[in-house]
């Protein structure tokens, strides 16, 4: 199994939330590993992320050809962060075991409902959505700094601007359209 690469740590994402500092790693390191490679792909795309964890996982960021790399990791860290603790969330309140999906709950402690769970959650994912906002106006701005990127990811970060916001509802696009490949931004 190849070694895991992560960008930020868990002390990190517990240091800018309000999780506490026991919560299990087997719960925030999956997170952070979904919140960086679905989520921080999007936006950076493949090639782009695959640079960045070179990088940390052969030590180079600190070099002087590397200082780009390092400022983009650097601005990551809480789009992760805060990616990471909407997964989180759901994570520690629900187990799946044997006896199938159990609730979380302690003598000492009251588990909130999924009323309260749901505001949490869209709490940090409107944190994730303007550190996305932030990260892609970045990336924009000095794209000649990361070969990696591509011209069809400026493209999509590009369209992605104006709704960058997540939402569980259809927000407008092509529809009834074939969209055919060789058009657009990328050529397949």
């Amino acid at each position: 199994m190849a070694t895991e690469i992560l960008l930020t740590s868990e002390n990190f994402v517990k240091t800018v939330s309000s999780i506490s500092d026991n919560t299990a790693g087997k719960y925030v390191r999956p997170s952070i590993r979904e919140a960086q490679d679905v989520k921080l792909r999007g936006i950076v795309g493949d090639c782009l992320l695959a640079k960045l964890k070179a990088i940390v996982a052969e030590e180079l960021t600190e070099q002087e050809e590397n200082a780009a790399y390092k400022d983009l990791i650097e601005r990551a860290q809480y789009f992760i962060a805060y990616s990471a603790i909407v997964e989180i969330a759901q994570k520690v309140n629900f187990k799946i075991a044997n006896a199938g999906v159990v609730k979380t709950g302690d003598e000492n402690m009251e588990v909130v409902g999924e009323p309260d769970m749901a505001k949490v959650q869209a709490y940090y994912q409107a944190k994730a959505d303007s550190a996305a906002l932030d990260l892609q106006n970045y990336l924009l701005e000095n794209r000649a700094a990361y070969p990696e990127l591509k011209e069809c990811d400026c493209s999509r970060i590009k369209a992605n601007l104006y709704s960058a916001a997540t939402s569980g509802i259809f927000l407008g696009g092509a529809r009834g359209k074939v969209l055919r490949p060789g058009r657009g931004c990328c050529k397949r």
